[in-house]
């Protein structure tokens, strides 16, 4: 029965277009899924090679590191908007919901993109 919610679990996050990422407590990523990659269009080893932060769209940086000191005391994130730089320099929206386990120092986050509806408001 383990095994077999291993799999689902395997699968729900390697095939979910929801993009999910678990870092550790450092904000460098341990784990992403395909459709981080896909939407930002680095390599894993490019987004596991600096911390999260790195990414971040300059004018969103204080915010969101404000966000998650507030995550990492253990107030849950929900429906945080933030700006990400894509490998090809595009400015990509994302809505964030995370939650931080202290017993194993990661965040496990889940977000989506919200770039069009964002545009849209302009």
């Amino acid at each position: 029965m383990e095994k077999q919610r291993e799999f689902e679990m395997f699968d729900f996050f390697e095939m979910t277009p929801v993009l999910v990422c678990i870092a550790g407590k450092d904000g460098f990523l341990k784990k992403v899924n395909p459709a981080v990659i896909d939407k930002l269009g680095y390599s894993a080893d490019e987004l596991y090679a600096y911390p999260f932060s790195h990414f971040i769209y300059d004018e969103d940086k204080a915010l969101t590191n404000q966000q998650r000191a507030g995550l990492l005391t253990g107030k849950a994130l929900i429906n945080f908007q933030n700006r990400y730089v894509a490998k090809d320099g595009n400015i990509i929206w994302l809505e964030w919901n995370s939650i931080y386990f202290p017993e194993k120092e990661v965040v496990f986050a889940l977000a989506k993109d919200i770039t069009e509806s964002k545009l849209a408001e302009i």
